[in-house]
């Protein structure tokens, strides 16, 4: 069960505890008998009451931006596999080797694996798609992969434990 349907059930639950209290308190079935002390009992159930109702609001305003940032979520999958769908098979070796890097990694630890020339023409192809930024450091440039496409993907590499470009065939 997830999160957000364990949240629903407890507004569900305070939303009916809360409908009955508040008909009892209305109907003034909790007017004592013995004592005169009616302000106690009612102060009592006023505070149940509130808690009540501020749970059930605070579930259901979870509930409802839970909605939202999995439609989020979802709108940003989709784009990222978008995005894997244009590359050819150099590019998503270079990117599944930045991946692997936690979504950052020098040029001359890719120029090692994939040679010089490869290694350059992939980067700028990936650069001018908007896919990673370049910073100069020293003889070599850090390659970092953009925020949004970082979230997503190291976050996929870490739970998949699997190559990247697998990942963009079954998109």
């Amino acid at each position: 069960m997830k999160t957000r349907d364990i949240i629903l059930i407890i507004g569900g639950i305070s939303f009916l505890l809360f409908v009955i209290f508040l008909s009892m308190l209305l109907s003034n079935k909790f007017s004592p008998k013995t004592c005169g002390c009616l302000n106690v009992v009612e102060n009592n159930f006023v505070y149940i009451f509130i808690v009540l109702s501020s749970v059930f609001i605070g579930s259901l305003v979870y509930f409802l931006l839970s909605f939202k940032i999995s439609y989020q979520k979802e709108a940003i999958r989709k784009n990222v596999g978008l995005v894997l769908s244009f590359l050819d098979k150099s590019e998503k070796e270079i990117l599944n080797e930045i991946i692997e890097n936690r979504g950052e990694i020098l040029q001359s630890e890719l120029t090692k694996k994939f040679g010089k020339l490869k290694t350059h023409r992939t980067i700028r192809n990936l650069e001018s798609q908007k896919v990673i930024n370049l910073i100069k450091e020293g003889k070599t440039n850090k390659i970092i992969l953009k925020e949004e496409l970082k979230k997503e993907l190291v976050k996929w590499k870490v739970n998949k434990k699997q190559k990247f470009f697998v990942y963009a065939r079954k998109e």
